[in-house]
């Protein structure tokens, strides 16, 4: 049976579809707002959604847009008491998948789900072949710069293999957003996900954690536990910071990525694993590698497919959609506040050493001040409003050759003029007097 998402606001409906659609054999998942419910679809653990139109803070429209955002495949049912002409045929164009006017009869709902199970599974029957691209599904994932859309590419050609996968960047870049992507356009998309973090577990329990153990293996080991590979198996296993791994047990995981099964400590018994492993580093692994920190053998397994992560400094036609993004996760569509043009500069100005990370937690400082009207750029945390962009200094200048100098003091210029609309790319190739496709390529040019 399918797993069914319900969205109403009235807790009385909630339990009323839960009890009977559980009563037909159904899984059933509840939210009583937008926002509960795109959390829940982001887990990729339900087949259809079935919401109510009429909820604040964000109606059952918009709902359904944020849902074909994530899972553009979905089937989305949509349940109103105000039934309208104009809204059947608004929700039937925008792709909903079918509408049921309040008061409806649950045989009515139950052939409803039937229709939409059988079109997922027609879907799932005809779906492309693995040499065509996978489909996006973009969830707190916002690619709008050069170079994030060469990750996008990149994400489409490894999500449907079986590789493993080594993405590179700073703390903040979004590492673990990336490989949640690849997961869930995946063959193994509706498998297990499994992250960990290898520097935040104690070298001595690292091992018992990865593999499992058996009971009596060691002090505290009062009875046998699966480890992170079982609970895995079938899916993707993350393992970030996979640098402050200790030798030993990279040399385990190694055999495991090679013979496919593990090994439980204290135990003698293989067990065989299908696990796909996505590894992280924020350190640069070929140093490690260097100087004996990391070993060569498992890093050039990983680094057949490496995806570097640029920082957020790198990328600032980003900035902008990301704190859209951000606002839209914690206000919702229908409240969600526009920037201002001095928010948007200084945001734009601002260097983001936390990268993405730190953009999401100065959004978040912006909305706890925020009132009415446009976030402005008082809002936001006080050493991005202060921040000075470093300037080059005139020593540098005088060694800079005639051509690298004209070339910099350009991309000053067009980074001014940048900040000043706001990140508008079309606005600033206005002001600049070129066409923006020469904007674009000033900009990728090093």
């Amino acid at each position: 049976m399918s797993k069914i998402l319900i969205v109403d606001d009235e807790p009385r409906i909630l339990l009323l579809l839960q009890s009977l659609l559980k009563a037909n054999g159904y899984v059933v998942e509840t939210a009583r707002d937008g926002n509960a419910a795109l959390d829940i679809v982001r887990k990729g653990e339900v087949d259809i959604a079935v919401t109510d139109l009429r909820m604040t803070p964000m109606d059952g429209m918009s709902l359904f847009r944020e849902i074909k955002a994530i899972a553009p495949t979905m089937p989305v049912v949509l349940l109103t008491a105000y039934a309208s002409v104009e809204t059947a045929i608004e929700a039937m164009k925008s792709g909903i998948f079918d509408y049921l006017t309040k008061p409806f009869k649950v045989d009515d709902l139950i052939a409803c789900l039937k229709r939409a199970e059988e079109q997922i599974s027609k879907a799932e029957t005809t779906a492309v072949k693995p040499e065509h691209p996978v489909r996006y599904r973009f969830e707190n994932f916002i690619a709008s710069s050069p170079m994030m859309m060469s990750v996008c590419d990149t994400i489409q050609k490894v999500a449907p293999t079986a590789a493993t996968v080594l993405i590179n960047g700073e703390s903040g870049t979004g590492k673990e957003v990336i490989a949640r992507t690849i997961h869930r356009n995946s063959t193994r998309a509706k498998r297990p996900w499994v992250a960990v973090n290898c520097a935040a577990i104690p070298e001595n329990l690292l091992e018992s954690e990865m593999f499992g153990h058996v009971k009596g293996s060691f002090t505290g080991a009062v009875s046998d536990k699966e480890g992170l590979f079982e609970a895995a198996n079938g899916g993707t296993l993350f393992l970030d910071e996979i640098s402050s791994m200790p030798l030993i047990l990279q040399g385990k995981l190694l055999r495991v990525l090679q013979e496919k099964e593990i090994r439980r400590v204290g135990g003698t018994k293989s067990i065989p694993v299908d696990v796909r492993v996505i590894a992280a580093s924020n350190a640069n692994l070929e140093e490690a590698v260097v100087k004996g920190a990391f070993r060569s053998d498992l890093y050039y397994r990983f680094a057949v497919i490496t995806i570097d992560i640029p920082p957020l400094r790198k990328r600032p036609d980003d900035i902008i959609p990301l704190a859209r993004h951000f606002i839209r996760a914690e206000r919702g569509n229908a409240a969600a506040p526009e920037i201002s043009a001095d928010a948007a500069k200084a945001l734009v100005a601002y260097d983001w050493p936390g990268n993405v990370r730190e953009l999401e937690n100065a959004i978040k400082h912006a909305l706890t001040f925020y009132h009415s009207g446009e976030i402005t750029c008082e809002l936001l945390p006080q050493k991005i409003r202060e921040h000075k962009p470093v300037q080059q200094t005139s020593e540098v200048a005088a060694n800079a050759s005639l051509k690298s100098f004209l070339k910099q003091k350009e991309r000053e210029y067009i980074e001014q003029i940048l900040n000043n609309t706001g990140g508008d790319k079309e606005k600033a190739a206005e002001a600049l007097k070129v066409n923006l496709s020469t904007l674009y390529r000033k900009l990728s040019d090093d």
